[in-house]
C-alpha cells in the first residue's frame, strides 16, 4: 500500500517520491550560471544552477554541469565541443531569467549583458563573478540530463561581488553579516 507522508513544515501530505524530490531540491540554495557555447555547429546559452567541482588535483581541473537533454544549449554544446561557465552576481538576476528562456530566445538573448571574448574564442560574461573556459571532457545521459564534464582551459575571476541564488523557486542572495 502507497502511503502519504507528512510535510511536517505545512502539515500537507507530500504525494509520490518524484514530487518529494522536487520539493526536497527547491529547499537547497544554488548558485545561478550562464552556460554558453559557439562553434561551428552555432552560439546558445541558457541558465543552470546544476554545476559541481569535479576534480582540481589533475593537469586540466574537471567541473560539470546538467542541462536537460531536450535543452538546444546542450545539443550545441555536444556539437561544439567547447563551453563557458559563468557565475552570476545579484546583479545579473534579469539576465538569468532571460537565458532561462523567460525573455529571450536563441542568440537574441546575447542582445542584452556584457560579453566580451575568452581565450578560446567563446563567448563569457565580463562582470561574471567568475568564468570558466571548458573543453568538453566526457558526458552521459542519465535519466532526462545531459551530465557534461568540462575540462577547464582557463578561468577568469570577476568581482568580488555578492552571487546570485537560486532557492525555493526563486532567487536570492547570501545575507551581509
Amino acid at each position: 500500500m502507497k502511503q502519504a507522508r507528512m510535510d511536517t513544515m505545512n502539515s500537507e501530505p507530500v504525494g509520490d517520491l518524484r514530487g518529494s524530490f522536487l520539493e526536497a531540491m527547491s529547499r537547497a540554495a544554488n548558485s545561478v550560471y550562464i552556460v554558453t557555447t559557439d562553434g561551428v555547429a552555432g552560439r546558445g546559452g541558457v541558465t543552470v544552477t546544476a554545476f559541481s567541482s569535479v576534480s582540481a588535483d589533475v593537469s586540466e581541473p574537471r567541473l560539470l554541469i546538467c542541462m536537460h537533454h531536450e535543452s538546444s544549449t546542450a545539443q550545441l554544446i555536444r556539437a561544439n565541443g567547447v563551453f563557458c561557465v559563468n557565475i552570476l552576481s545579484a546583479a545579473h538576476e534579469e539576465l538569468s531569467e532571460r537565458f532561462a528562456g523567460r525573455r529571450g530566445k536563441g542568440e537574441d538573448r546575447f542582445a542584452e549583458g556584457n560579453w566580451t571574448r575568452a581565450s578560446s574564442g567563446l563567448l563569457r560574461l565580463e562582470d561574471a563573478l567568475a568564468s570558466y573556459d571548458c573543453r568538453l571532457s566526457e558526458q552521459s545521459l542519465v535519466g532526462t540530463h545531459h551530465v557534461l564534464f568540462g575540462a577547464v582551459q582557463d578561468v577568469v575571476l570577476g568581482p568580488d561581488a555578492t552571487p546570485l541564488l537560486h532557492t525555493r523557486r526563486g532567487y536570492g542572495q547570501v545575507a551581509e553579516g
